[in-house]
Formats: C-alpha cells, sequence, structure tokens
C-alpha cells in the first residue's frame, strides 16, 4: 500500500493503473439474438460498434473477476433501448461499467421480412476477467 501511494505521488499510478486494465479480457460476441413481434420471431442482429467495457478500479485493486448479464431492446435505427441487469457475478461490482459500455453500442438496423423492426430481450454476457 505505501508502495501505490508513492507511485501516486510520482504520477505513475495511473499509468499502471491503465496498464493493468490492458491486460484484463471480455468476451463480447459480434452477433446476438432478440425477439420480434407479438409472435416473438426470434432473429439474429449484428453489432456495428460495441465499446468496451471499463474494468472498475476497485475490482483491479482487489483482483477480482466476474460478468454481468444484460437485457436490453436494439430500435429500428440500431440504438440500444433500456438495457438493464438480470445477472451480475460478484454483485455490485461490474454492473454500471457494462451498463455504461452497452447504452454506446450500435446494431445494424434489424430488418425482418425487408421491414425495419425493433427487436426485443436481446442478452448479452459481458465478462470482465484479467487475460494469462
Amino acid at each position: 500500500m505505501k508502495i501505490m501511494k508513492e507511485l501516486n505521488k510520482a504520477g505513475i499510478g495511473m499509468f499502471l493503473t491503465a496498464v493493468m486494465a490492458s491486460l484484463f479480457a471480455m468476451n463480447v460476441a459480434s452477433a446476438d439474438r432478440g425477439y420480434v413481434g407479438e409472435s416473438e420471431i426470434e432473429i439474429e442482429i449484428n453489432r456495428n460498434y460495441a465499446k468496451q467495457p471499463t474494468f472498475p478500479r476497485k475490482a483491479l485493486r482487489m483482483g477480482t473477476e466476474g460478468y454481468v448479464i444484460v437485457e436490453f431492446d436494439v430500435d429500428t435505427d440500431g440504438s440500444i433501448l433500456d438495457p438493464y441487469v438480470l445477472e451480475a457475478v460478484p454483485q455490485g461490482t461490474f454492473e454500471r461499467a457494462a451498463i455504461k459500455a452497452i447504452r454506446k453500442w450500435v446494431y445494424e438496423a434489424p430488418m425482418h421480412q425487408g421491414q425495419s423492426v425493433k427487436v426485443n430481450n436481446v442478452k448479452v454476457k459481458l465478462s470482465f476477467a484479467f487475460s494469462n
């Protein structure tokens, strides 16, 4: 702990935090599935942009790994609507980072039978883990 205080005084603490953050890996797939309309037809949607979540500093310091499962809707233009956490392990650690990143994701405009549609109940799992 004393070493970290000295490094922070020297301005190296933030650099080391950034280096440590770059060592973790998150599982973010590029194609997801959701449901269209009241008949709940399942379709695949593709991400154009997926911002990587920031690894929380406290979890970094404590060496904590985990995951978050988030559900949301994708609007007709590919933007994210109403993301919320279904499950998080450990609770209270990674949820905020996951939601903040997912709000910035962009999908290709979802299409079904030649029309742009809203896709409901898209679920993704973001894993927060240190790479080997």
